[in-house]
């Protein structure tokens, strides 16, 4: 993946819903919201889905989400150095996803029914063969579609209302990074942050343009070595880049011009970002008086 291609997917990670400054009155953006907040929601729209599947004649099994701490570490840049110290690059996170993927109940049970009975599952999940298909124009581009029934689009309802405004609103708000990334790294602010950043990884021995060949190197440096040398090499590298993130200013300098660029992009879509606020708002609210968090 290109160093851009990595800082598109990390934009949109790092920030979550994408949101813009906007005026008072109901064109408002709220605050973002929090990591611990996303989970929530996460969490209460599994929770509605098992639901819904009960009515229909199925169980649904909720995985563990990955935890706030787990979360953590994904940008284009890491820049906590404690965090890497920890974690690396988070190889183990995501090996303990890959693991939880394949030992997923709900893809075990999928895995028991006959032919007929998991066409029924399905069409009970996610919508059957003649559901009708949601697809929204993005912002830089092309377009994303998504079925229209089933408990997981129940569950959306639940949670969000409308589901064919919350499906519009939010794949907008998520995908406004390509606008302005193109931009942003040809930046000369950014340019001179990242040379900066260069240098000082250097200094410590480790010859890198961009956070982004550090990653692509990593496969080639850990190659043959034992699980517990290649997580040493992982979080060496880790941390030297966390270090120099935060000497150089390459992450502050970096979010710092992500609002600037991301607020003039996402201009001509202020409507859609402050109705998409709204509703995240009023669906944490939902989740909080489903998980007893609420006010």
């Amino acid at each position: 993946m290109t160093w851009l291609k990595r800082a598109a997917v990390a934009a949109t990670v790092a920030t979550g819903a994408l949101t813009a400054c906007a005026p008072q009155g109901d064109l408002t953006v709220q605050r973002e919201l929090t990591v611990a907040e996303r989970i929530q929601l996460q969490q209460a729209e599994e929770r509605f889905t098992r639901a819904c599947m009960a009515r229909e004649g199925f169980p649904y099994w909720i995985q563990a989400p990955l935890s706030v701490e787990e979360r953590q570490g994904f940008g284009f840049v890491l820049d906590d150095v404690g965090w890497a110290t920890r974690n690396g690059y988070g190889s183990r996170i995501q090996q303990r996803v890959l693991d939880a993927k394949k030992s997923n109940a709900n893809l075990r049970y999928r895995g028991s029914l006959t032919k007929a009975r998991l066409a029924r599952y399905t069409a009970a999940l996610s919508g059957g063969p003649g559901a009708p298909v949601l697809s929204v124009a993005l912002p830089a581009g092309g377009t994303i579609s998504s079925l229209l029934g089933g408990c997981q689009s129940k569950a959306q309802e639940e949670l969000y209302g409308d589901r064919e405004t919350w499906f519009r609103v939010d794949k907008i708000a998520t995908n406004l990074s390509p606008l302005y990334l193109p931009d942003l790294v040809e930046d000369e602010r950014f340019s001179t942050a990242l040379r900066a950043w260069s240098r000082c990884m250097g200094r410590k021995g480790h010859t890198y343009a961009n956070p982004s060949e550090i990653r692509s190197a990593l496969p080639r440096l850990t190659k043959g070595l034992t699980s517990a040398k290649a997580y040493a090499v992982e979080i060496r590298l880790a941390v030297a880049e966390a270090t120099c993130a935060r000497t150089s200013a390459l992450a502050d300098t970096g979010r710092a011009l992500q609002r600037e660029y991301r607020d003039r992009a996402s201009k001509p879509y202020t409507a859609d970002l402050a109705l998409h606020s709204r509703l995240e708002h009023a669906a944490l609210a939902r989740a909080g008086q489903l998980t007893g968090t609420g006010a």
